[in-house]
């Protein structure tokens, strides 16, 4: 019962906030940011980026309001993008963070200029490779190399089933193979 009229008080809330209805707005974000804050916390250890990652949302929920049918409860559907906007964070750090290392730490013990360069080459190569990979097989491959999440999580994050992201990870891993083992011949 109280659920019911939580979810009733949030859905006229939301009903007259996409009709620019500041002070509904309000209550809306009054209501969620510190929860979402602190679930945001569960994903990033930064303090500062959790606030701005629920701030994202809530920036997004405002601008968006007039095109956005929410079809779940409006708790649900602030927790759910709360939580890809914080998987993106992560996957896009992780691939920057992982890119650094691998670039510093194998460069640095290369011995000639000659295999620097060659060092380089390749790892654009990787990244090139895995840009090129279609959006959703990209997006599963970076889900499981860079962010470490189970098929599992993959298919309840991107809603489709588990066959389908193994399917798109087997093609992901075949396409790279295949492209990576084409330019290391090219390049020696």
């Amino acid at each position: 019962m109280y659920q019911n009229r939580n979810d009733q008080i949030d859905r006229d809330c939301w009903t007259k906030a996409r009709q620019g209805n500041v002070p509904a707005f309000s209550f809306i974000f009054n209501k969620y940011y510190q929860p979402l804050y602190q679930f945001a916390g569960r994903f990033v250890s930064d303090a500062q980026k959790a606030e701005d990652l629920v701030q994202d949302v809530f920036v997004r929920l405002w601008i968006n309001r007039n095109e956005l049918q929410i079809t779940s409860s409006l708790k649900s559907y602030l927790y759910v993008s709360v939580k890809n906007n914080a998987l993106n964070y992560i996957r896009r750090e992780k691939k920057l963070q992982f890119s650094e290392e691998y670039t510093d730490g194998f460069i640095e013990f290369m011995t000639t200029p000659e295999e620097q360069v060659i060092e380089k080459e390749m790892i654009t190569a990787v990244h090139q490779a895995i840009d090129k990979l279609p959006r959703q097989c990209r997006l599963i491959y970076l889900m499981k190399r860079y962010d470490g999440l189970n098929y599992q999580e993959i298919a309840g994050i991107l809603n489709i089933s588990i066959n389908t992201v193994k399917t798109q990870m087997k093609r992901a891993l075949k396409t790279l193979l295949t492209r990576l083992t084409y330019l290391k011949t090219c390049m020696l």
